[in-house]
């Protein structure tokens, strides 16, 4: 029998450049979970670990980032970890498992040839195929096949070639590889969602794990590990999801009307108890008032301390205002009125603004032809002329205080 962690995609060391000054936040989670994935092996009695490529983001790491991985590795000897290296720390030139450090590690081992490898004191033999370039439209599972009665697992990192997966042809993978080469089981990386595949036999023998922390947006089933178990060769692997990541990473989209609706968003941001741990990407679509969209850019500055990342992007929202509340709100005088009014008559000759604008077609020609006489633009875009009427509220609000 054979039980075993399999993991992927821990891509320690990438630049979370988005994340600005709370990237480095986000890398030392990511070596947090990497310790995590250990304790858990030791914790499930499992016989070796299989990480199956892009255990860095790239080859140009940083030496400590070496040492701290070496140093985690160290702990679960002498269970062997097999390390195959993927698309994005391949074994080129550059490679950092040429490191000689990685010689200082007795159970650890680096794949670095396509062919039959034994696992110590068990029946089972590793089938692997180590990246060695950027790019390949090769099957690297092609040659594959097994020949003995042991337990057979195989190690790939790539593309299934299936309908709903990837249009990415890079690192292709025969979907029936398992089945093909005799394999009780493939142990694949480079998707970041856990993905399992079932072949003609309705069991599932070819498995993505996901990366166990996200990396962006849409890797919507991540932050997991897999044991696997096989009793013998030809036997049906069981398999046991184990949840082990920190990060959350959310994009959504969110149509708002009025403020009340606003503040039922913030009530949910507020209910989040660890938004230290979150990267959240909220998209804002409709219409609403000026009240609601200055209460929009407080609440964006409040939150983005308490989040790793947060951001609301209002480019989809649109500007209803009150004219009368706004112009009550002004100083008197005919500057500011005439301004509003110039404002809402753009708006009402614009296509896309046509029916933001309270203005009477009437009214709208008669201040356009005003404009006109005085020489002054008539087609600036949708965003100026909301961002201008914004402008003013904010300015009326502040002198109105």
């Amino acid at each position: 029998m054979a039980r075993f962690l399999h993991t992927a995609d821990w891509h320690l060391g990438m630049k979370y450049a988005k994340l600005g000054l709370n990237a480095e936040r986000a890398r030392e989670v990511r070596i947090q979970t990497a310790n995590a994935i250990i304790n858990s092996a030791q914790k499930h009695y499992v016989d070796f670990i299989i990480i199956a490529g892009d255990l860095f983001d790239n080859n140009d790491i940083e030496r400590d980032l070496i040492d701290a991985v070496i140093h985690i590795l160290q702990k679960v000897a002498p269970m062997p970890v097999y390390i195959l290296p993927g698309n994005h720390d391949p074994l080129t030139i550059d490679s950092i498992y040429a490191d000689p450090s990685w010689k200082t590690l007795s159970n650890t081992f680096i794949i670095d040839q396509p062919k039959p490898l034994s696992v110590p004191n068990l029946q089972v033999t590793l089938y692997p195929c180590p990246v060695t370039q950027k790019q390949t439209k090769r099957d690297l599972t092609d040659w594959i096949q097994v020949t003995s009665d042991e337990i057979s697992i195989g190690i790939a990192h790539g593309n299934l070639q299936i309908l709903g997966g990837t249009d990415d042809p890079n690192f292709p993978i025969d979907p029936n590889r398992a089945e093909k080469s005799g394999l009780d089981y493939l142990s694949l990386g480079e998707w970041h969602s856990l993905f399992p595949f079932k072949g003609k036999d309705r069991v599932t023998r070819t498995l993505y794990p996901g990366t166990p922390e996200p990396t962006k947006s849409g890797e919507n089933n991540c932050g997991k590990v897999v044991i696997v178990e096989i009793k013998e060769h030809g036997s049906k692997p069981t398999l046991q999801e184990i949840e082990i990541g920190t990060l959350k990473w959310e994009e959504r989209f969110i149509e708002v009307s009025s403020l009340d609706e606003i503040k039922r968003l913030e009530k949910e941001l507020k209910d989040i108890t660890d938004p230290e741990n979150w990267v959240l990407d909220l998209t804002l679509n409709g219409i609403i008032d000026q009240e609601a969209f200055h209460y929009l850019e407080t609440m964006e500055n409040q939150y983005a301390k308490n989040f790793l990342y947060f951001k609301l992007n209002r480019d989809k929202l649109h500007i209803n205002p009150d004219l009368k509340k706004l112009k009550n709100l002004i100083p008197d005088g005919v500057l500011f009125g005439k301004v509003i009014d110039a404002i809402e008559a753009l708006k009402k000759c614009h296509p896309s603004l046509q029916e933001y604008s309270n203005l009477h077609a009437e009214n709208a020609e008669i201040i356009l032809q005003e404009l006109n006489d005085a020489n002054l633009p008539l087609n600036p875009p949708p965003e100026a002329l909301e961002r201008a009427l914004m402008i003013l509220y904010q300015m009326a609000s502040e002198v109105s205080r």
